[in-house]
Parts: structure tokens; sequence; C-alpha cells
């Protein structure tokens, strides 16, 4: 029988898998900027490069919301957190009560003869 091959997953992938969907939404969210800037800079190069001395309007209008939508999201994402991660919240009582049974568990000493 043949030997089936694990399909190795990007190490970027794999973080995105770990990561929670809040963090995973910024990350995706800043990619869809990414790629609406580089494609705001090609149209702006191959305007110059045919003359066209217009307004870009067409996107500008689409990018414009999606710009400001992502400053919202982030912002969102940053407080949430901010929350989860001061005292009183979620991860940080979740840290502090493993630190403490880590503190309570009595350490096994062999005894030295």
């Amino acid at each position: 029988m043949a030997k089936k091959k694990k399909k190795k997953s990007h190490p970027f992938l794999k973080h995105l898998e770990k990561i929670g969907f809040s963090n995973r939404l910024a990350v995706y969210v800043l990619f869809f900027l990414l790629i609406g800037l580089i494609g705001g800079f090609a149209l702006a190069i191959y305007s110059i490069r045919a003359d066209y001395l217009g307004a870009l309007a067409c996107w500008t209008v689409v990018f414009t919301p999606i710009g400001t939508a992502t400053s919202i999201v982030l912002s969102r994402i940053v407080d949430k957190s901010k929350a989860e991660n001061t005292v009183g919240g979620i991860k940080y009582d979740l840290a502090l009560s493993e630190q403490e049974q880590k503190e309570e568990e009595p350490s096994i000493e062999s005894p030295v003869i």
C-alpha cells in the first residue's frame, strides 16, 4: 500500500487556526485593506501611464467606507482584548488561577542521601 503524504500547512495558516475569531477577523480585515491599497496604487500607475488626469472616484468611493470600517473593527477588537487581559477579564483570571494552582502543588523532592 502506498502511504499518503501528509499535506504540510503553512505556519501562518496554523497560527490562524489557534487564534480566536476576533483576532482572525482583524487579520482578514487588514489583508483586505492591504489588497485595496495595492490595487489603488496599481490603478494610479495605470492612470498616469494613460495620461488620465481625472479623479479615481470609483476606487475612492469603494475603499473609503472600508477604511472607516477597518478602523472601527480594529478599535473594538483591541478594546475586547484589553478587557479580557486586564484585571477582571476572562483570560487574566484564568491565568491567575493556573498560577495559583502551580504554587499550591507540593513539590516532590527526592531525599538527599
